[in-house]
């Protein structure tokens, strides 16, 4: 239960909910040092839960102290709609991300973050130097400026590196791989060959927040793998250790495949470089893209995501329309982790 409600979300909404009581007692500024400190350390747990719970503390937290800050330095509605936008602009593209994917409609979030800045720059502009009015409002603002701007530079990469699709094709055998799973166990691409379909899915690792989104996305649809006897396997580039609790935090049913060496990634062409990201995230051999496979049961590909759209990977629709035109596999059971 604990999990569920993340720690550090939970302290969150603790701190916000004891800063009203500081606002009746007149002293605003406690009340105001709580709120920041209530979004600071939802903003710990950002990338590894990505849950609607968070979302709301994020923007709930934010707004609620552009609400204090206005109230007591009057400047309503400017710092409001500042901590407003800031708080939304980090949360749009992970709460969206089917719609929105890693590459689409970039001024959106970037835009929300600039027009923040825009506004708190008017709130204190003519304004002395007063700590608890320019201060607090820097810590959403920024966080919000170097995220958007993040996803940014992140789609340029992507962009380039997909350029030409990626290096497995449909209608060719899928390269062959052995990897360990969350329990160490090892898991060979032929072991499924002949037996059942295959769908491989990618990601970027657990420091990723839409990746985790995909892999709720699959379990959320497992009965309907399910009826065409589909088996899921997640790979991505974190050791064994990082995987086993990934996939109980999230809760994923099925196995997750640890290809910390980035090699399977190599051969399947989802793997670039990204100095940006490189320099928060210990990938030395690079950053896997994230990406889907449909491979039938005599090992050969039938479907892809589409590299030109990194993020279709959310819609499992897509992969049904193509499981349509497959043999049916009878119910086999659902691999389990």
């Amino acid at each position: 239960m604990f999990r569920q409600l993340h720690p550090f979300t939970t302290l969150g909404l603790l701190l916000a909910l004891t800063a009203p009581l500081f606002f009746v007692i007149g002293m605003p500024q406690v009340g105001i040092m709580l709120l920041l400190l209530a979004f600071g350390v939802t903003s710990i747990e950002f990338k590894k839960y990505t849950s609607e719970f968070q979302f709301a503390m994020l923007m709930g937290a934010a707004t609620g102290m552009g609400i204090a800050l206005d109230m007591r330095w009057n400047e309503w509605p400017l710092l409001t709609a500042a901590m407003f936008l800031a708080s939304t602009s980090m949360v749009v593209r992970q709460a969206w991300m089917q719609h929105l994917t890693y590459v689409n409609w970039l001024w959106l979030d970037t835009g929300l973050a600039v027009l923040a800045g825009i506004l708190y720059g008017i709130a204190i502009a003519g304004t002395s130097f007063q700590w608890d009015l320019w201060l607090p409002p820097l810590l959403p603002i920024g966080c919000a400026v170097f995220l958007t701007f993040s996803y940014a530079q992140d789609a340029v990469h992507m962009r380039k590196h997909t350029r030409f699709g990626y290096r497995v094709r449909l209608g060719e055998p899928a390269p062959e791989f052995e990897l360990p799973d969350q329990d160490g166990k090892p898991v060979k691409l032929s072991d499924y060959r002949g037996k059942h379909p295959l769908l491989l899915i990618f990601v970027r690792g657990d420091w990723c927040p839409g990746c985790h989104m995909m892999l709720r996305t699959y379990e959320r649809n497992r009965e309907r793998f399910l009826e065409k006897g589909i088996h899921v396997l997640g790979i991505g580039p974190d050791n064994i250790a990082v995987n086993n609790d990934m996939a109980k935090r999230i809760g994923i049913g099925y196995r997750m495949l640890s290809d910390d060496a980035q090699k399977v990634s190599g051969q399947y062409g989802v793997v670039y470089s990204n100095p940006a990201i490189e320099i928060t995230v210990d990938y030395s051999d690079g950053i896997p893209l994230p990406a889907s496979f449909l491979v039938d049961v005599q090992g050969v590909v039938r479907y892809a995501s589409r590299p030109d759209r990194v993020g279709e990977f959310l819609n499992p629709q897509l992969i049904f329309n193509v499981l349509n035109e497959l043999p049916a596999e009878g119910t086999l059971a659902w691999t389990s982790a």
